[in-house]
């Protein structure tokens, strides 16, 4: 048998060879063709245009809103801004709002444009801009007790802090004793807690403006050590090397 085709060569090779079906014909070569015939996806082509966007919301995260439901509302992809009279938004509550957009034939794309996080009063009202979270969040154990906190802040889109609230506890929710430390700024902060010796300690930090607290970030538990190293002793020898 000759190996004369591709096939055979593949199958020598113990290859596979693809199977690329042709895009449709419609009378153009766009980008969603190039990228297919060369093996790159070409399922929505970049040159797709997006029309409208969806609106979601759910109480709650993100994790709690439901994309296989319709949407809350559609806008305009031409508008910047959209009313949110008339939703029903509980008092003192977390609610999460998500825009996703619609290509001009229709189709919603997984992608999300805009995700948002707000809280209400007592009144149902929204209480404004919640702080950026804080980054970098770690423990360490140093002499004496002390558990030494270090974390970056930086303002984003959020709102100014006025200071952080460092939570801590000796259970994974961080709970039982909090302490602060004021807000000077974007940079590295350093807190220092002295704490009884051979405890295991958790910790969480947020960003407080008023009573507006970012999303908290925590520590795995870290135990403290009080305990002093044993005193050095002197080992002498009567024994000496004579050299000659």
């Amino acid at each position: 048998m000759a190996i004369d085709s591709v096939a055979k060569r593949a199958s020598a090779l113990r290859a596979c060879t693809p199977f690329l079906p042709l895009p449709v014909p419609d009378g153009t070569v766009g980008q969603g063709d190039r990228q297919h015939l060369l093996g790159f996806y070409s399922g929505i082509s970049a040159e797709a245009a997006y029309g409208d966007y969806n609106l979601y919301v759910a109480l709650g995260s993100l994790d709690d809103i439901d994309f296989s439901a319709s949407p809350a509302e559609t806008f305009d992809g031409n508008s910047s801004q959209g009313s949110l009279t008339g939703y029903g938004f509980a008092a003192s509550s977390k609610y999460t709002l998500v825009l996703r957009p619609v290509l001009d034939s229709g189709l919603e794309t997984p992608d999300i444009s805009c995700l948002c996080e707000f809280v209400t009063n007592g009144a149902g009202e929204w209480m404004g801009l919640r702080p950026d979270p804080i980054t970098g969040l770690t423990a360490h154990a140093k002499a004496g007790g002390v558990i030494r906190l270090t974390w970056r802040h930086r303002i984003f889109d959020g709102a100014t802090p006025d200071d952080f609230k460092i939570s801590y506890g000796t259970t994974a929710d961080a709970s039982g004793t909090d302490a602060t430390e004021t807000y000077a700024g974007d940079k590295l902060y350093t807190k220092e807690i002295t704490l009884s010796d051979g405890v295991t300690y958790w910790f969480k930090v947020v960003a407080r403006d008023g009573t507006l607290e970012s999303i908290p970030r925590r520590t795995l538990g870290v135990t403290a050590d009080a305990t002093a190293p044993a005193q050095p002793s002197i080992t002498t020898s009567t024994t000496w090397l004579a050299q000659t």
